[in-house]
């Protein structure tokens, strides 16, 4: 019985971890959408800003044009810092992994008899793999932020 719980406890931990990576990947794309989307949008205004010939708002039309281009390099900045692209990126392959192994255990447990003993050695196997996928998320994030600096 002591290694059907261990095998709970990490069906567990990977359910709780596919929640949250699901939810911090969608919120990262949405970041991501966000941050191109309003580049290209300032973008379009200055183009329109200085391509309009109105003599009455040709002042206005040029400083609106000067304060998207700066809001343009801002959004750039942000976009650059805090990397939300290559963070979907990274969390949607680790929520794959973990989807993967999920799939693997279910798999497992698809072709046991309840009253069949769980592998000591497939239980361990699954718990490694479950750590070298956290392990390699932690190295692919670790080594974003160092190249940000």
């Amino acid at each position: 019985m002591q290694y059907r719980d261990k095998l709970k406890y990490l069906e567990d931990q990977i359910g709780r971890n596919i929640s949250k990576m699901r939810l911090y990947a969608d919120r990262n794309k949405i970041k991501s959408y966000l941050v191109s989307l309003s580049s290209a949008l300032l973008g379009a205004l200055i183009t329109i800003a200085l391509g309009v010939k109105s003599t009455s708002w040709a002042e206005r039309l040029k400083d609106t044009a000067l304060i998207c281009g700066a809001l343009i390099a801002v959004v750039n900045a942000v976009g650059t810092i805090f990397a939300y692209r290559e963070l979907w990126i990274k969390q949607k392959i680790t929520l794959l992994d973990l989807y993967t192994l999920k799939n693997e255990i279910d798999f497992y447990k698809a072709g046991l008899e309840d009253s069949d003993q769980i592998s000591e050695e497939k239980v361990t196997a699954f718990f490694q793999q479950y750590q070298l996928i956290w392990g390699t998320a932690s190295e692919e994030w670790m080594r974003l932020r160092k190249e940000q600096k």
